[in-house]
């Protein structure tokens, strides 16, 4: 059993795409997703959390032609560990999500009478490639009887 994670945010710098040695395409990302806490002042602020997600063959083709700096995407994989040495000999680790699947996400604007400044937000990413986000099902335009 393995654990799994859905992550949306927006690409912290531009894909570039690789291929193995058995050519198959792979493209290592950092997604940053923001979250308000608030400061020592009980101020609210935004803060980012950085996440390592690798993505391999067509999506991660599609992802590199699409996609630029500032992207907003939705992961759904599989976290995985792994360990290594640094260069001063300190054995660290690394978490990453390697995904099975992708979407791009919509944006709106964030519309508050009293914000001064207007904000982009991401929209939640809906469930993609057969798998079911968990909650409550919502009714379609078809479920409804007038």
């Amino acid at each position: 059993m393995s654990a799994y994670a859905q992550i949306s945010g927006r690409l912290g710098q531009e894909p570039e795409l690789r291929y193995t040695n058995s050519d198959v395409p792979v493209l290592n990302l950092s997604i940053a997703s923001n979250r308000q806490k608030r400061d020592t002042n009980g101020e609210k602020i935004n803060v980012a959390d950085w996440f390592r997600i690798t993505v391999f063959g067509r999506d991660a083709e599609i992802i590199a032609q699409y996609a630029k700096k500032g992207s907003a995407l939705a992961f759904n994989g599989r976290l995985q560990t792994d360990s290594y040495t640094d260069r001063e000999g300190q054995q660290r680790s690394t978490t990453s999500i390697v995904a099975d699947s992708f979407e791009f996400v919509a944006t709106h604007k964030k519309t508050e009478a009293t914000s001064e400044q207007e904000t982009e937000e991401v929209a939640e990413p809906k469930p993609t490639k057969g798998r079911k986000k968990p909650g409550k099902a919502k009714p379609d335009d078809s479920d409804i009887p007038f």
